[in-house]
């Protein structure tokens, strides 16, 4: 056979399609270690191999996805590392003959964890060294290539191709899997990640897996490529469903057939099938495509419609300004005058009179914004989205927090929708708290993406895109905002998760509640050129109890053993005075650091959130006073 980089120039190449979805068809449990078939079943993995042959592909990928040493031990094979990856080079080549190249395959490791993006350097390092790790055995047997795919993030891709690219010179294939049309999951435009592959060594860049071949189209088709450049694509057969609990996909092998022909259109001289793909999918393919050489580049699916500043008609994308005056920015509001941020949490009962007194006396105390979580602590309460929309009614600015626990993208972007609608642009996405520690702790925490991810996306729905690429005909003007926790064992850590945050999009900073003088210093100086507004949180303790209980139990809570002594001395009927008296201190420091003020109501009582309203605009008030020698 020629060579691989003498093929792809001149001609098509047609890959194989999924390999554990269809031994799962032949019998193979879901959820166990597929890859150890190559030594416990290999005349299944052999036939598998030998039916994508017969069907026409002409490259053949080892069934080694996730037999590094991460993937392996969540089955307890780590031990086996050597003899799997080594068996599965053997069974490939036997299938694969003359027919076709054999390339080894290699899956993402952070891909496996929930946490994602790893930027600890000694984890990074320990990733090298399993990436090496298992290509040195793919390569002692003998593989044409070399393939990373299924790769969310582009930044782990680039760690393990710079390792890989360093042990050979054998032609290596990179597929990313993004979650959304047109961008990584760490944010990165697919333009951009190829670029960067390519230029760290990559013969063939490309998409894979999660978007399903209509979404990978139309990435390909909105997406800039270098002329010349090799490009592959690798969807799933369609979209994910479950039938009678059982897990299938969508998309016939026609269907794939035809997306695979305007894949080629789109200069993509690789295609292969991902999850749900079986030999009919592939033979589809090669008699669908034929002796297709690269045809000029169309877009048969025109659905993405491209926005073009026009002035007035509301289609320009949100400015750096945050779009028009009429839009209430707290950004904006903040860098020309003092700043009250209260929040209010909605109530946990269908009585909603009490809380409405609260948010107008709050008003009239001088805030001028309430905020509202989104069912903290894994809580229920009412929609902060309706709370809000009351707010709206009597003229009380709303900030609502968006969680990422409670909703899907679907959901999500639908929620977002919805506060853009009813007038409310003020966000903070937060990751939220886990369900388990809450109201239904059998409940689920969906989590589809983090508060960083969630920013991005944001801002794209500010650009007038949608989470999945489409157009929304008009851009939403949503200010965003991100939690800070100081309470953590690293602090320079916390810091440089914030500075990310910002760099993800985030307009302006929210702390969790501090305690005591010196942690509000240390944040001052951090986030001093950070270039976003800050909002020091403060939170009036009601009682002992109420202490011991955030210093214990809440998420992102620490206080100061000073704090909780002076609360244990008070009476119980008198505690919430040392409580204010601490928080009045906490001011004092703050509010020559700090232009944004962030309180928070305990239990609903407003009482207390007022007075420190008023405290803090008294404060101002003073500062405003012209000098007299008489006063």
């Amino acid at each position: 056979m020629k060579s691989f980089r003498d093929t792809i120039l001149h001609s098509i190449v047609v890959g194989d399609g999924a390999m554990s979805t269809v031994l799962h068809q032949y019998g193979a449990p879901v959820r166990s270690c597929m890859e150890a078939l190559c030594l416990t079943n290999p005349e299944l993995v052999s036939t598998v191999h030998r039916s994508y042959v017969e069907a026409g592909a002409t490259l053949i990928q080892t069934h080694t996805f996730g037999a590094h040493r991460t993937g392996l031990a969540r089955y307890g094979y780590e031990g086996r590392l050597e003899d799997i990856n080594r068996a599965a080079v053997r069974l490939a080549r036997q299938a694969a003959g003359d027919k076709a190249y054999v390339f080894g395959t290699i899956g993402s490791i952070a891909g496996l964890s929930s946490q994602g993006l790893v930027t600890d350097e000694a984890r990074r390092e320990e990733m090298r060294q399993e990436f090496r790790e298992q290509a040195l055995v793919l390569l002692s047997e003998g593989v044409d290539g070399l393939i990373l795919e299924t790769f969310p993030e582009l930044d782990e891709l680039l760690l393990a191709l710079g390792e890989l690219r360093s042990l050979t010179d054998l032609p290596i294939i990179t597929n990313l899997a993004p979650v959304t049309v047109g961008f990584t999951r760490d944010g990165v435009p697919v333009g951009e990640a190829f670029e960067r592959l390519q230029a760290q060594g990559s013969d063939v860049v490309g998409l894979n897996c999660e978007l399903g071949p209509s979404n990978i189209l139309r990435t390909f088709e909105t997406t800039p490529r270098k002329p010349g450049a090799l490009y592959s694509a690798v969807p799933n057969s369609g979209l994910l469903h479950v039938t009678d609990g059982q897990y299938g996909y969508t998309g016939s092998p026609e269907y794939f057939a035809d997306i695979a022909a305007r894949l080629v259109a789109c200069d993509v001289r690789f295609l292969g099938g991902c999850c749900g793909t079986t030999p009919d999918h592939i033979r589809a393919v090669v008699q669908k495509i034929g002796s297709m050489k690269a045809l000029p580049h169309t877009n048969h699916w025109a659905e993405v419609e491209v926005l073009e500043p026009s002035a007035g008609d509301g289609s320009a994308p949100a400015s750096d300004d945050q779009g028009d005056a009429s839009v209430y920015s707290v950004v904006k509001q903040v860098t020309t005058k003092r700043t009250i941020i209260v929040e209010l949490d909605p109530p946990k009962t269908l009585h909603v009179g009490r809380y409405l007194k609260a948010a107008v006396a709050l008003r009239d105390a001088g805030a001028d914004m309430l905020t509202l979580a989104d069912n903290s602590l894994g809580s229920v309460r009412i929609s902060n989205m309706a709370i809000a929309s009351l707010l709206r009614q009597r003229g009380i600015e709303p900030l609502v927090h968006v969680a990422c626990r409670d909703r899907n993208l679907i959901g999500q972007q639908s929620h977002l929708m919805g506060l853009h609608v009813l007038g409310i642009h003020n966000v903070l996405l937060v990751t939220g708290d886990p369900s388990r520690y809450g109201d239904l702790p059998g409940a689920t925490s969906v989590y589809d993406v983090s508060s960083i991810e969630l920013s991005r996306m944001v801002k794209r729905l500010n650009a007038g895109i949608a989470f999945t690429g489409q157009t929304l005909k008009s851009p939403s003007q949503f200010i965003v905002g991100t939690a800070f926790n100081p309470h953590v064992r690293n602090f320079d850590k916390a810091v440089e998760r914030l500075r990310r945050k910002v760099e993800a999009g985030a307009d302006y900073v929210m702390t969790q509640p501090v305690f005591d003088v010196e942690t509000l210093g240390r944040i001052a100086v951090a986030t001093k050129d950070l270039g976003v507004p800050v909002f020091i949180g403060i939170s009036p303790l009601t009682s002992y109890r109420n202490a011991v209980f955030l210093h214990n139990e809440v998420p992102g809570m620490q206080l100061p053993s000073a704090v909780l002594e002076r609360m244990e001395k008070r009476a119980q009927g008198e505690a919430h005075l040392e409580g204010l008296a601490i928080a009045k201190e906490l001011l004092d420091a703050a509010l020559p650091r700090f232009q944004g003020i962030y309180l928070m109501t305990p239990f609903l009582r407003y009482e207390l959130t007022v007075e420190l309203t008023e405290y803090i605009r008294r404060h101002d008030a003073r500062k405003l006073e012209p000098f007299s020698l008489e006063s």
